[in-house]
């Protein structure tokens, strides 16, 4: 009998419910060559988006909770679980996702001689994130430059998110206003960072210069981030303009990608977005993004060509670019031709996880060299109208 020569890894997160990082962590784990990987995931025992992961994985089910609570003996007991289970499976490489487990895989640097991965997927202010927890870490991979640019020392790599095109096979659900209303899309936690008040702002503008023919759709809603106040405070805000009509709090959607392809165009508006995965998303489904130039938002646009970039914070050129669409429907198309093909050709999720696996070759001895991303494609597409 042939002995299996893959490499274990173990992914490890923290969540039970579904954000943006682990619907990237879904992904990568979906695409991970099962030829030359095992994988095993350490996550809560009843996540909720475990029937999402495709392909084969080995489950180990362990609550990873609060530092600040388990502190002490209850910490240092499920570190202790986390290495014995690494130990007996054989795990070669442990890679931490996002920003609590990590802290529960430093130690192993200590007690094990397995090579760590942390997906740092958050920007952040704090030394300990920062300088600290990066140096117990064989390769911290960031999911943008604007991310990276936080981290101390160089033992870090760029590697954007990707979005699964499987996804998004079915067709755009309407052409671009065809019934001439312009359908705006927000998708995303109901949370103040995201500045979704500050989009209701801009399309009172657009109301007020005349042009009244539009929806603006808020996917979404507080139960992650526990930010019902502010949510509260969006519907207010929309009453007190007079915009009940025109302004739909569609609450939480299990299927965003379906709600995106009923759009004319989505905005991204939040202060410091590590990445925006809902802005790969919109482009996957045809729908063109605005996004605010803060974070790695307008990484996103300059590698697509497939929105546009306002300023910072900036209401009034929010506004107004919502008003060139209304009134030039015809550029949503050139946008969507641009972002569709340049997502597939730079996001696309299979070459994301061949970056993944090379940057996990580079850590372990004698390990073979693959390219780190896929086979080029070469498209033939109009230049951005906005450039």
């Amino acid at each position: 009998m042939r002995s299996d020569t893959r490499t274990n890894v173990m992914f490890v997160t923290h969540a039970d419910k579904k954000g943006g990082a682990e619907q990237s962590l879904i992904h990568l784990i979906n695409f991970i060559d099962r030829t030359q990987f095992r994988v095993f995931l350490l996550s809560p025992k009843n996540a909720n988006y475990l029937h999402e992961i495709r392909a084969e994985y080995t489950h180990f089910p362990l609550e990873l909770n609060s530092i600040k609570q388990r502190y002490g003996f209850g910490y240092l007991e499920t570190v202790m679980k986390i290495r014995s289970f690494v130990r007996k499976n054989h795990i070669s490489i442990v890679h931490a996702n996002g920003w609590r487990a990590p802290w529960y895989i430093a130690p192993l640097k200590l007690l094990t001689r397995k090579k760590l991965v942390w997906h740092h997927r958050d920007h952040t202010h704090l030394r300990m994130f920062n300088e600290v927890l990066p140096r117990f870490f064989d390769r911290v991979i960031c999911i943008s430059e604007f991310v990276a640019s936080s981290i101390q020392g160089r033992n870090k790599t760029v590697i954007y998110n990707g979005v699964d095109p499987s996804l998004a096979l079915a067709p755009k659900s309407r052409r671009f206003m065809e019934d001439g209303q312009l359908i705006i899309g927000m998708f995303g936690r109901i949370v103040e960072w995201k500045r979704y008040d500050l989009v209701i702002e801009a399309v009172k503008r657009l109301a007020d210069s005349g042009r009244k023919d539009w929806k603006l759709w808020i996917v979404g809603d507080a139960s992650v981030d526990g930010s019902d106040h502010y949510y509260e405070d969006l519907i207010w805000k929309s009453a007190e303009y007079g915009l009940e009509n025109h302004i739909l709090f569609h609450g939480y959607s299990s299927k965003p990608l379906d709600v995106m392809k009923e759009c004319d165009v989505t905005v991204n508006f939040s202060l410091n977005e590590p990445f925006g995965r809902v802005i790969i998303e919109s482009m996957l489904v045809q729908t063109p993004v605005i996004v605010s130039d803060s974070g790695g938002a307008p990484e996103i646009i300059r590698h697509t060509d497939g929105g546009l970039i306002v300023q910072d914070g900036d209401v009034g050129e929010l506004s107004q670019a919502l008003a060139r669409i209304y009134d030039n429907p015809a550029d949503l198309e050139v946008l969507s031709k641009l972002g569709y093909q340049n997502v597939m050709k730079k996001f696309d999720m299979a070459a994301i996880a061949r970056q993944v696996e090379a940057a996990y070759r580079r850590l372990l001895p004698k390990g073979p060299k693959k390219e780190a991303a896929g086979e080029a494609h070469e498209y033939s597409v109009p230049s951005n109208p906005y450039r």
